[in-house]
């Protein structure tokens, strides 16, 4: 039964879980929300097990589907990889380039950089690691990464560092939240909301606003950046985006200005690697982000 499952279904898959609707996925791929619907049942069916739970606004993943999703997003990766090194017919000028990154506020450009790095480059296979340790700078000194992109401006282990791009931080609220009418929205506003971060997002949040700053109440969730935004828009919390990324916001969400003292929330993201490893594609990467994106 489960060698009948197309690459294809489970592609869908995941666009469903990124959209939190058949019907938004339906018209993301193109293909008929009833015969989408079906496909995930027929999935759902072969696997043995619900990977979504169905509810009048939409869907989410259930415990086993997240735990389903989260490792076909690796293996999809894996095979995309394969398959960019077969069609470029250089196995032996196959470089691998391992990048840690700790969620960074719901993306940001961070993804879009090392995506275009691995358009323009080919012959690198990359590997994405998203905090498996207390922070990605540990598994840079474990040497479990070749380098890491954060925000975090904590890390004293004598790395070198490349600062980035800074960005500016809005806020994610449910369309009929009390404050959605607004524009623009101060930061003393949110202390009586529920924030939502991803893993390893809490202590940034920290250095963006500074320590003097009182943080609301954050609920910390290992979830990607499209689950975490549906969350909002069923009301269970605010959220912190990227200002540019406010396209990526679902319909039943808005996205605000976000404030303190009148100015806006910055966040700077950083790469950094060892200064003793010795991977030849480490510097080509650098050297990317140097030339498109350093400060």
């Amino acid at each position: 039964m489960q060698s009948s499952i197309q690459l294809a279904t489970l592609n869908y898959a995941l666009v469903v879980a990124e959209e939190g609707s058949f019907l938004r996925a339906s018209r993301r791929t193109g293909i008929d929300h009833s015969a989408l619907s079906r496909r995930i049942r027929d999935l759902e069916y072969a696997m043995g097990t619900r990977i979504f739970h169905r509810h009048a606004r939409g869907v989410g993943p259930t415990p086993a589907g997240e735990r389903f999703l989260e490792h076909l997003r690796s293996v999809l990766l894996e095979l995309d990889n394969t398959l960019t090194l077969a069609r470029s017919g250089t196995k032996h000028d196959q470089q691998k380039l391992s990048i840690g990154s700790n969620g960074i506020i719901l993306a940001g450009r961070a993804l879009d950089a090392i995506i275009e790095f691995g358009q323009s480059h080919p012959n690198v296979t990359i590997s994405l690691t998203e905090s498996p340790y207390p922070s990605p700078e540990a598994a840079l000194g474990a040497t479990q990464v070749d380098v890491v992109v954060t925000s975090s401006s904590r890390f004293t282990g004598g790395a070198f560092e490349l600062t980035l791009w800074r960005d500016t931080l809005a806020v994610v609220l449910a369309a009929n939240h009390s404050l959605a009418s607004r524009s623009v929205i101060e930061w003393h506003e949110l202390q009586q909301e529920t924030l939502l971060v991803r893993r390893g997002e809490a202590f940034q949040l920290a250095d963006a606003v500074g320590r003097a700053v009182q943080l609301p109440l954050i609920v910390e969730h290992h979830v990607s950046a499209g689950i975490l935004l549906r969350l909002v828009g069923n009301g269970l919390g605010v959220a912190l985006i990227h200002d540019q990324d406010a396209d990526s916001v679902p319909q039943d969400a808005v996205c605000r200005k976000l404030r303190i003292g009148g100015k806006p929330i910055q966040i700077s993201s950083l790469a950094r690697w060892r200064p003793d490893n010795a991977n030849p594609a480490l510097p080509t990467f650098i050297s990317f982000l140097r030339d498109r994106y350093s400060c």
